[in-house]
């Protein structure tokens, strides 16, 4: 045989070698990752750990809140693992598809957590087949709406009148940024927890504080102000003016159980003067120091746009609707 062709021979069947060798390796690459996932699914966790190699870097997210980077099964095992099942203890991984690319495997996957669904993409690097690196890309931002989060743990407390319950009922009645950092005053006055903002959060219903509490967020009708709004609102409890050194704003996120809208006091629908009822959902309330400012705002509640209420008093107060607002009065919705 020519050189020349020799050599034409001996390339075509390395080409023809690696070609056959390929899907092999891919293969095997793919086997190692499944046994990964089929362990994760089974909830085997040693069979998991045997999967990863001792020092396997496994990245999380930033929109999660077990984002960081964690060497080792036992790092991943305990801040990975364990606070997905706490947020979401339905938790299932399903995976749709594999795909190997040298020793990198792309898993095409669908996450079941907390009744929702979904898609997500894992890229794992196997080496000497075991993980040796493991990222990330779930769908954070659609996953924590259904996480049971340290405040959706508390409010599913069913003894409405402990420390834990009411810490998480009323500070949940501001935005988290403001809420998580608030003191908060329980229904006999005593103070639950200390605060750093300079903001307090408290049930503001008038009704003396039932021996089991509230029967849940809404009828606490908590709110939270800052020191401007606490002086509002414990002027408003007592009935005296409220004496302001300027605006302020007070939150009510969880609404309230229904007033009268133009008279203070008023604690049943019956006593209410006819068409002013009106039972919130969530709301920002801007509370003026002076009441005369906002006083050429209407006091129709029915028209989704701020309105007045106690329009004309010293309680006058400017109402903001928030998405939910009519829930608990869908007749009075636009």
């Amino acid at each position: 045989m020519k050189k020349s062709t020799k050599i034409i021979f001996l390339g075509a069947l390395s080409v023809f070698l690696s070609a056959c060798q390929k899907p092999a390796d891919d293969a095997a690459i793919i086997e190692a990752a499944k046994a990964g996932y089929t362990a994760f699914q089974q909830g085997d966790m040693a069979a998991w750990a045997a999967t990863q190699a001792s020092d396997v870097e496994w990245i999380a997210p930033k929109s999660l809140p077990y984002a960081g980077t964690y060497y080792g099964p036992d790092a991943v095992m305990e801040n990975v693992f364990t606070p997905i099942l706490e947020l979401w203890p339905d938790f299932e991984v399903e995976v749709v598809d594999y795909k190997a690319s040298g020793n990198t495997v792309f898993v095409s996957t669908k996450i079941h957590a907390g009744g929702n669904v979904s898609d997500s993409l894992h890229v794992a690097t196997i080496e000497n087949g075991k993980y040796v690196k493991f990222q990330i890309y779930d769908d954070g931002g659609y996953m924590m709406q259904t996480a049971l989060t340290l405040p959706k743990r508390a409010l599913a407390n069913t003894d409405h009148a402990s420390a834990e319950w009411q810490i998480a009922a009323y500070s949940s009645a501001a935005p988290a940024y403001i809420g998580d950092f608030a003191t908060v005053i329980g229904g006999k006055g005593e103070v639950l927890r200390e605060g750093t903002n300079g903001w307090t959060c408290l049930g503001l219903n008038p009704r003396p504080f039932p021996d089991g509490g509230w029967k849940d967020a809404h009828d606490a009708m908590p709110g939270c102000g800052d020191a401007e709004g606490m002086k509002w609102m414990q002027a408003a409890l007592a009935g005296t003016k409220p004496m302001l050194e300027r605006d302020t704003f007070i939150w009510m996120l969880h609404g309230d159980v229904g007033e009268d809208n133009t008279k203070m006091g008023v604690l049943q629908e019956a006593d209410s003067t006819p068409g002013q009822w009106i039972e919130s959902g969530p709301h920002l309330m801007l509370m003026p120091k002076d009441p005369a400012t906002i006083a050429k705002f209407g006091a129709d509640f029915t028209t989704g746009e701020p309105y007045v209420m106690m329009p004309g008093s010293d309680y006058a107060h400017l109402m903001i609707p928030l998405v939910g607002y009519y829930a608990w009065q869908e007749e009075s919705s636009p």
